[in-house]
């Protein structure tokens, strides 16, 4: 993949909803599954569906951090706390 195909790539993974991102990204894992997939476009598939997971994980750590930003204790006063289950 050509840099200039990496940086389309990007904007158009950064155009996309949390949602929209993860069902992308469960079409190309299932399509390497179902195998058939020539080597080339399993390589291409496997780095797209990697940047596709970076991008979802920079977008949990982000409402994270919002999240942990929003959590007030009982004075009212803004607070940092870890969420639970994280």
């Amino acid at each position: 993949m050509t840099e200039e195909e990496r940086k389309k790539q990007q904007e158009e993974l950064h155009r996309l909803t949390f949602e929209q991102a993860m069902e992308k990204l469960e079409a190309i894992v299932s399509a390497m599954e179902q195998g058939g997939v020539p080597l080339d476009e399993m390589i291409a598939k496997f780095e797209e569906g990697a940047a596709i997971a970076a991008y979802c994980q920079g977008k949990l750590a982000s409402l994270k951090k919002k999240m942990e930003i929003l959590v007030k204790d009982r004075d009212g006063k803004a607070s940092w706390q870890e969420m639970e289950g994280a």
